[in-house]
């Protein structure tokens, strides 16, 4: 403890985990070396990275949580239809952070937790490590206008630490190009978007203007599926966050369905019977309280706009039960 507060310290200790598992499965020209060029097997292990008999000999396993703290993950071309350009991807809030290895197939990410614009929220015991991967557009001026032939592709990293099991990675289409006016078979997505009233009768369009809202007045949000091919799959909302365009900030709305128990004011209200002809299972509603972020460290711009997004996941009860927090109640 210090005079102005809490003052936090990191400590580390060899722990020695098995690198042989599925993860280790690497492609020899999609390893990243981790550690210096002559560590043994034992050290490799010790910093939770695997080891083989040809170069790099110890290399990061791929899609995981490093014990170093890096986001080290790979992003197929094939992500998308048509195929996105992986030479384009680079990480939204700094756009110097860049891929580790490119090809026209693929682009390898190492990305530090502590840098490169990343996003922590912490609830109870509970850290997440979010970091967002878009591609730059790229453009075609000309005399009479500008065009692109390059969609928009925003995926979302997070890094989960929970006390007492493994870490984990995930990436995922953030905001996915599909919309309901586009028809589509055999292929869903997932909707985040604002309504106009209490009723959900109306909605903001996705290309509105930043809206302007009186603080403490109530924003209703809604997420909701997609052209889903089966009415059986219900959407389960993990955690919904809100951040300013800087992403030096970020505020918990939501974690496991649930309004942020942490918020002293708890005015998050959530409504889990949208009427027809949308099914109740796969359309999640909830209303806030609007707010601002402070002035705080490096954020300095208390007018800056601010962002909404959820994670969310999209179960099948043929696989077992779908039960999240407090929509299921």
């Amino acid at each position: 403890m210090t005079v102005n507060g809490r003052l936090e310290a990191q400590f580390s200790c060899p722990v020695v985990i098995p690198g042989s598992g599925q993860e280790c499965n690497v492609p020899s020209e999609q390893r990243l070396p981790c550690g210096p060029g002559s560590v043994s097997h034992p050290q490799c292990l010790s910093m939770g990275c695997c080891f083989g008999n040809h170069p790099p000999a110890c290399y990061y396993p791929m899609d995981e949580c490093t014990i170093d703290r890096h986001f080290v993950f790979s992003v197929p071309a094939s992500l998308t239809e048509p195929p996105l350009s992986p030479g384009l991807l680079v990480v939204a809030s700094n756009s110097t952070c860049k891929s580790q290895r490119v090809t026209s197939d693929y682009a390898l990410f190492k990305i530090p937790m502590d840098g490169c614009g990343t996003r922590r929220v912490t609830v109870g015991n509970a850290v997440i490590y979010m970091v967002e991967v878009i591609n730059m557009v790229q453009t075609l001026s000309l005399n009479y206008g500008t065009i692109t032939r390059d969609s928009s592709v925003r995926l979302l990293v997070e890094c989960r630490f929970l006390p007492g099991t493994a870490l984990s990675v995930s990436y995922l289409v953030k905001t996915p190009t599909l919309g309901p006016e586009v028809p589509a078979q055999g292929v869903f997505g997932v909707q985040l978007r604002i309504a106009k009233d209490a009723q959900y009768s109306s909605y903001y369009p996705q290309n509105h203007p930043p809206l302007q809202m009186l603080l403490g007045k109530p924003l209703y949000l809604e997420v909701r599926l997609l052209n889903a091919p089966d009415p059986s799959l219900v959407l389960l909302v993990h955690f919904c966050v809100a951040y300013p365009l800087s992403g030096k900030a970020v505020w918990l709305l939501l974690y496991n369905g649930c309004p942020n128990p942490y918020d002293p004011t708890l005015q998050q209200s959530l409504v889990s019977d949208p009427q027809p002809p949308t099914p109740q299972a796969q359309t999640r509603r909830f209303t806030i309280s609007t707010f601002q972020f402070l002035p705080d460290g490096e954020f300095r711009d208390p007018n800056e706009e601010n962002n909404f997004m959820c994670s969310t996941e999209i179960c099948s009860p043929h696989d077992g039960p779908c039960v999240e927090g407090c929509f299921g109640q």
